[in-house]
């Protein structure tokens, strides 16, 4: 079968990979419909600039949607015909054929884990990834923009754990997919503004089409001061903090999600009575899974708002030429 794979660090390949032959008493052999990429970690994996260590050759790829075909013995909570998240050919930290997890996703067929037969029968052995394997709506089979699903997750996870958006001004610089999805969130839970801001207006369209008031292009306009109640750096640029947090109020929220190359800052003088909280993404929450289904279901959040173009998965190559040249911003394919 065919996948993604990092064959040395750079160099981004189509490959053909032995097929999975070996389905795990917990495990399910899935048929994968549709990937995407993520553009900030896909792009560090490619040429191994993410804070841990990495090994190549790699399978590439983490946002995926798969229908199961085949079921282990010991599997209760999947059935063949149910729809699926992240499948993967080889999880992050194992090996397959001589091809390391980059989280593993991208390839033509992949496994889950059913992890609540495990907890069940008191095996605790399985892959934290496992947890995200979770099943959707049937009827959202035929749909390419599904697989933004799990960036609604992620951002909804981590959003809901900040602060009450309903009557607060906002705040989000980045205008990527990350960034419409934490316009739209705010948008749905009623902030008294909203403002997207980034260094290039490309998106800025989209973003008010999914619920931003005003957009603002950093580049070569002046930043708004004393401004936000609460401001998301929804691009992750840790090395500009410094520039970021005047924007906030006295008494505001800053929250920075994403990832760096080295996950360190420093900021200076800021005095005395700063407040700092970790928060991680919880996309495995059953709460969040099902309510964010309900946002997607009710109509509250339109999935296809949130990604560029849908192209065959025999493109992945070219798709990630564009989106280094910034001519793709996040591309869905098809399998």
């Amino acid at each position: 079968m065919k996948a993604v794979a990092v064959r040395e660090v750079g160099k981004i390949e189509i490959t053909e990979v032995p097929d999975i032959t070996d389905i795990p008493e917990y495990g399910c052999l899935c048929r994968n419909l549709f990937a995407s990429t993520c553009s900030g970690t896909d792009r560090k994996l490619i040429h191994d600039t993410t804070p841990w260590d990495n090994t190549y050759p790699g399978i590439l790829g983490h946002e995926n949607v798969a229908e199961v075909l085949e079921i282990g013995s010991r599997v209760r909570n999947f059935k063949p015909g149910d729809i699926v998240l992240r499948p993967v050919y080889v999880y992050a930290g194992e090996e397959r054929n001589g091809y390391s997890g980059l989280f593993g996703g991208f390839s033509e067929f992949g496994l889950i884990t059913d992890f609540s037969s495990m907890e069940e029968d008191g095996i605790s052995d399985y892959n934290p990834y496992s947890k995200y394997q979770l099943k959707i709506p049937a009827a959202w089979k035929n749909n390419p923009s599904a697989v933004m699903f799990i960036t609604l997750k992620e951002t909804f996870s981590w959003l809901e754990k900040l602060t009450p958006l309903y009557g607060r001004t906002v705040g989000i610089i980045g205008s990527g997919t990350v960034g419409l999805f934490y316009t739209r969130l705010a948008a749905v839970f009623c902030a008294k503004q909203i403002t997207v801001m980034d260094i290039i207006d490309t998106r800025f369209d989209q973003a008010r089409k999914v619920g931003a008031d005003k957009c603002i292009n950093l580049s070569r306009e002046d930043k708004p001061v004393n401004e936000f109640d609460l401001l998301i750096d929804a691009a992750g640029i840790l090395s500009r903090i410094q520039d970021f947090i005047p924007m906030v109020k006295q008494g505001g929220t800053f929250g920075i999600y994403g990832i760096d190359t080295t996950l360190t800052t420093s900021f200076e003088g800021f005095g005395s009575g700063l407040h700092f909280s970790f928060h991680n993404s919880d996309e495995g929450n059953p709460l969040v899974h099902e309510t964010c289904i309900g946002l997607v279901n009710r109509g509250l959040i339109n999935l296809s708002d949130f990604h560029s173009s849908i192209m065959p998965f025999s493109e992945a190559v070219e798709a990630y030429q564009l989106l280094a040249g910034k001519k793709e911003s996040k591309v869905v394919f098809r399998l």
